[in-house]
């Protein structure tokens, strides 16, 4: 009956390590050998999603990056919008010393004004060093990672502070972008109409799967226009109350083979 897995990536497929357990790892394979497609969903850039394609060792896994902005199955993409000039420089003006990290993101690399913490952090995070420059004029940052900008991601551990920021930039903005949270520590500024939900709708055209024969995994506010459009839609037990309200079933944590105990013991989908 199901036909395609869509996984969330951090808080979902990734450990607090951010290391794959191997019981997931055997599970995905076991899911495609079945038949099953795999699609990653995640607000991360491209390159930074190719090791965990790698490591999860399914040549065909379909990566939905930018949280839908770009989508690629194969060696081909099948969607690539970026954020348009004018949304880009509002937030990026707006933005600029009111949080402590600011990544503007490309298909294959990044551009970031970040205290140190943050730099070293977000190397960490996607295994790549970006370019450390001010990304308020978007042709330098375009120059200095070799490619066109799709989203701005802003970071602060002070969340009272940052969604303060959100809010405030999310009225200035209008309709212009989507403002989006994917995290407790942070928020995307993104293409227009570019969200989870609309990845769902895209790939089940693109493949010619009914969303009723879709499994999505997720764990917070930015996964849920992908639960709330596929038959089974499931969250982690450490995922957001949004996250949980608009599931099906909330199996155990990332860091308790979530993913895989849900594919055997609740949808025996393995």
């Amino acid at each position: 009956m199901y036909s395609l897995i869509i996984l969330d990536v951090d808080g979902t497929l990734l450990r607090s390590d951010l290391s794959i357990s191997h019981r997931t790892i055997l599970a995905l394979g076991k899911a495609r050998r079945k038949g099953i497609r795999i699609c990653i969903s995640s607000g991360r850039y491209p390159r930074g999603l190719g090791f965990i394609r790698d490591e999860l060792g399914i040549g065909d896994v379909i990566i939905s990056s930018i949280n839908g902005a770009l989508i690629k199955d194969g060696d081909r993409y099948i969607s690539d919008i970026r954020i348009a000039d004018e949304p880009y420089q509002i937030a990026a003006h707006f933005l600029k010393g009111k949080v402590p990290s600011l990544i503007a993101f490309g298909k294959d690399s990044y551009a970031i004004d970040s205290t140190d913490s943050f730099f070293s952090l977000q190397e960490r995070i996607c295994r790549q060093r970006g370019e450390r420059m001010d990304i308020s004029d978007r042709k330098m940052v375009e120059s200095a990672i070799g490619g066109r900008v799709y989203k701005i991601l802003a970071k602060d551990n002070d969340e009272r502070n940052l969604r303060r920021v959100q809010l405030e930039l999310a009225l200035l903005i209008g309709d212009r972008a989507q403002v989006v949270a994917s995290g407790s520590n942070n928020f995307e500024v993104l293409p227009l109409g570019c969200d989870k939900g609309r990845s769902v709708g895209f790939l089940s055209e693109k493949l010619h799967i009914e969303k009723g024969n879709i499994i999505a995994f997720g764990d917070y506010d930015n996964d849920v226009p992908m639960l709330e459009n596929v038959g089974y839609p499931i969250a982690m037990a450490n995922g957001s109350e949004r996250a949980k309200r608009a599931s099906r079933y909330i199996t155990k944590s990332n860091d308790e083979d979530g993913i895989a105990y849900a594919l055997k013991e609740i949808l025996k989908a393995i």
